[in-house]
């Protein structure tokens, strides 16, 4: 009935959810950086050779296209949680490869012979360097590296030329990035301390109702997390004709080991007996501590002796489990009411309860069980046998 938590680490998640942010949010970056390419290239069409253009377009093309197959992939699949993780890689190579396009190919759709096409080139590039550091802000790496591979090939090319002009724009170029840097790192770390301050403020409120629903002393659910959990097995089990067993166990003269030995040894009897719950109860089942000595156990069952059979089990464990409390013995012994059918929560904790104080009255330390289950449900599961055979 409950599905296992896994608990990822905190920078794990911080990480998923922003490159979650980065499929989301940079998708919009293939359109705009195929637009630029075309408005380059018409810039450019008189100037320079068709052949160097039509083959920078048909390169660039493709890394968009292999960019918007990745985004379309990824929105279809869906991944949640560490699971995203494993598209970073294919998400970096494709933005590094669609960034050197525009950065080597930048250097070679350049007329070397016209330095006011060469500087309109240059302010293409640093536009998307721009774009690049307000989409990719989430993760710092990507935002340096993309500057980096747009920027560096022709800053590099300036710098090899020499003239007042182009080592300028590279001095430029370079003064961008550095500031680029810095941004990059207040922005990213503004998003890390936002992711990292929401997964805290969740794992808190986690934890505070998983102590909201814990008894402290045992170690178990307490009494409103058994009927609050409980009426979910009940729902579940009523709406497909299952069984569902209620255990009422109660510890037998519990108050003369209070009166005896201290309110102290009451506690640790209380400590040890929920230690063997926890490691006899299935993960799929139901245990609390539902009054002071009392505990419930809730599960569902194929046959209706199941539930019976292992509170026996469990009646010989707790009978034969000493209690040592400050150099002392002692025994305890627990009397056991089960109740099974496919009625509501509240019937059958009143049925196993009735069973667990006849228990009681008739020498403790023993099992009785309500056997009375649904004739409704039986009379489904003949119906059911009966379609079986006719078909």
């Amino acid at each position: 009935m409950e599905v296992e938590k896994i608990d990822y680490p905190v920078d794990d998640l911080v990480r998923a959810e922003k490159l979650q942010l980065l499929y989301h949010q940079s998708y919009p970056a293939i359109f705009v950086s195929l637009l630029s390419c075309a408005l380059l290239s018409v810039i450019l069409w008189q100037v320079q050779k068709k052949e160097i253009l039509i083959i920078w377009i048909f390169i660039l093309a493709c890394t968009a296209l292999v960019r918007s197959m990745l985004f379309m992939l990824s929105n279809r699949m869906k991944p949640k949680g560490e699971d995203i993780l494993a598209w970073e890689m294919p998400y970096l190579v494709t933005l590094l490869l669609s960034s050197i396009t525009w950065g080597i190919g930048a250097v070679f759709i350049m007329p070397i012979d016209s330095q006011l096409y060469q500087v309109v080139i240059y302010c293409f590039l640093m536009g998307l360097s721009g774009g690049a550091i307000s989409v990719y802000s989430a993760n710092r790496t990507m935002t340096l590296a993309t500057v980096a591979c747009l920027l560096l090939p022709m800053t590099g090319w300036f710098l090899l030329q020499g003239g007042q002009l182009s080592v300028g724009l590279a001095i430029g170029a370079i003064m961008f990035y550095l500031s680029a840097i810095r941004a990059g790192k207040v922005l990213s770390h503004t998003l890390d301390k936002s992711f990292m301050l929401s997964h805290e403020l969740i794992e808190a409120k986690e934890a505070a109702e998983e102590l909201a629903l814990k008894d402290e002393l045992s170690g178990l659910n307490n009494r409103r997390a058994f009927y609050e959990k409980g009426k979910i097995f009940s729902e579940y089990c009523q709406r497909n004709g299952e069984l569902l067993s209620v255990i009422i166990m109660d510890l037998d003269h519990f108050k003369k080991i209070n009166d005896k030995f201290g309110h102290a040894a009451g506690d640790a009897t209380i400590r040890q007996v929920g230690r063997v719950l926890q490691q006899v109860i299935r993960k799929s089942d139901l245990c609390a501590r539902i009054g002071g000595e009392e505990f419930g156990i809730i599960m569902m069952t194929s046959v209706a002796d199941g539930a019976a059979q292992f509170a026996e089990k469990l009646r010989q464990m707790i009978s034969g489990m000493p209690i040592t409390f400050n150099d002392e013995q002692f025994a305890v012994s627990a009397s056991f009411g089960v109740a099974v059918g496919s009625f509501d929560l509240d019937t059958l904790m009143r049925r196993a309860d009735a069973a667990m104080y006849q228990a009681k009255e008739t020498g403790r330390n023993r099992v009785i069980c309500d056997r009375y289950i649904d004739e409704e449900m039986k009379g489904k599961r003949y119906a059911k046998r009966q379609l079986s055979l006719i078909s």
